[in-house]
């Protein structure tokens, strides 16, 4: 089978850091990068030297015609534009997150994607962690009992070595910290509990974008939902799942979970670890 043919656009530090290690890694698999674009050229051709990419481009535009697929991660405010051209010229597009600044872009891009008979899809990652697998079998098995309630509470001091202030510029990010890392907690609750609800929102944004939120929701069957986010200060970092039998408490970065079960005298008795898949070499949960 032919490889397939990735041209990554935008270079920045999600690119450096994560893209395009992970395609390259994947080499013999399949997948075969070959094209890396961004305004700044001569970084897109360090990152092209480095990991042996044949071209380097200022223009998604300039694009060889044989490209497969390709990976956006621009700032948010070029996630639709960009993609739906690709789409609509059938190549296959993963977008970074957020999606779109607005559910009008994101109807663009799954619109584009049909008339393309092209594949979208977006980089919300974390349902691919064992914490978030284990939280939906835990809560659509019925093992913590009614889910009541969700608290979660993510944040640190902000450090990611961004190559351009885009994440300063509300019209370019789409928003702040609720648009950037908060849409990977609401991304999973959604895949947990369906619909959601916002109650009451508050942030510090003054016409800006927003470095601490406090969002409060209502999710499917009654869940109540608390999302508090912060790029000013290191808060818990964890999800936690409160029901009437149970209660999870997941890390927001890694595969830590603590499980506290109420036993039929009232008692409670907590389970608390790493989490590991049935492939992993012990083989077990915890």
């Amino acid at each position: 089978m032919e490889a397939l043919k990735l041209a990554i656009i935008g270079c920045g530090a999600i690119t450096e850091q994560g893209h395009l290690p992970a395609a390259v890694s994947l080499s013999d698999g399949g997948l075969e990068v070959v094209a890396l674009v961004d305004r700044d050229v001569d970084r897109a051709l360090r990152l092209a030297e480095r990991h042996g990419v044949e071209n380097s481009l200022e223009d998604y535009r300039l694009l060889p015609g044989t490209i497969d697929a390709a990976i956006v991660a621009l700032p948010p405010a070029l996630h639709a534009p960009v993609s739906i051209e690709l789409l609509e010229r059938g190549i296959h597009v993963l977008v970074e997150k957020p999606m779109g600044r607005d559910t009008a872009e994101c109807d663009a891009m799954i619109s584009a994607a049909e008339a393309g008979r092209a594949t979208l899809a977006v980089g919300l990652v974390r349902r691919f962690q064992r914490g978030a697998c284990f939280a939906r079998e835990l809560i659509a098995g019925g093992t913590l009992g009614k889910i009541e309630r969700v608290d979660v509470r993510e944040g640190g001091v902000f450090d990611w070595p961004v190559a351009s202030a885009f994440f300063l510029d509300r019209e370019a990010a789409g928003g702040g910290v609720l648009a950037d890392a908060g849409v990977h907690a609401l991304d999973l609750l959604l895949w947990w509990f369906g619909d959601a609800s916002a109650v009451s929102y508050a942030d510090d944004a003054f016409g800006g974008v927003e470095a601490d939120c406090e969002l409060e929701l209502e999710l499917g069957e009654g869940v109540r939902g608390r999302v508090e986010l912060s790029r000013t200060r290191r808060m818990r970092n964890t999800m936690l799942i409160e029901g009437e039998r149970g209660t999870l408490e997941l890390g927001a970065y890694d595969d830590k979970a603590t499980l506290t079960m109420k036993t039929r005298g009232g008692r409670e008795i907590a389970l608390a670890g790493v989490l590991r898949s049935a492939a992993d070499e012990n083989g077990a949960a915890f």
